[in-house]
């Protein structure tokens, strides 16, 4: 019943759309940010390899500390983070402003956000994984006012069943 609501309402949809947007600049500003001001990895993540997150008994993601050595080789060649993850911010940002492909860039700025959480920061990311897990609990509802609606039933027309037509979201007030 909380899940019809939440996923057909009109007023979750316009909601939703406006913390989409608002997300979706976020992500976008800082990607921005960071490719037009210059962007290295290399410290972040070798404070994250040298000074993992510790909780009462040790280390709370060695798993993370080990996947981060192993894709960076010690810490040492940190250069293929520091150019996807300008873009890949900077992609997330117009998935979530224009609805476009909307669940998956929130489903990639989630693990983004826990990624970051992982390496030991805080900053807004747990507002940021709220916003996310949001939207991919309301589904397409928080697209409907989004590029999303125009191009999911043309993808699915064009490549899953030749015979249906393709036909947009009306809404319905």
């Amino acid at each position: 019943m909380v899940m019809e609501f939440l996923r057909t309402n009109k007023w979750v949809m316009y909601t939703i759309t406006i913390l989409r947007i608002w997300l979706g600049y976020a992500w976008f500003l800082s990607g921005f940010n960071k490719v037009t001001h210059g962007f290295s990895a290399h410290k972040f993540i070798n404070m994250a390899i040298k000074n993992p997150v510790q909780g009462m008994h040790g280390e709370q993601f060695p798993w993370f500390t080990v996947f981060l050595k192993i894709c960076t080789n010690n810490g040492s060649q940190t250069e293929i983070f520091s150019m996807l993850v300008p873009w890949a911010e900077i992609l997330i940002g117009f998935g979530l402003i224009f609805g476009l492909f909307n669940l998956a860039a929130a489903f990639l700025g989630l693990i983004m956000n826990f990624t970051f959480i992982f390496a030991g920061t805080i900053s807004s990311n747990p507002n940021y994984i709220i916003i996310e897990f949001l939207i991919l609990v309301i589904g397409n509802n928080s697209s409907k006012l989004g590029l999303d609606n125009l191009v999911i039933p043309w993808l699915k027309n064009k490549f899953l069943n030749k015979r249906k037509t393709y036909q947009p979201y009306e809404p319905h007030f």
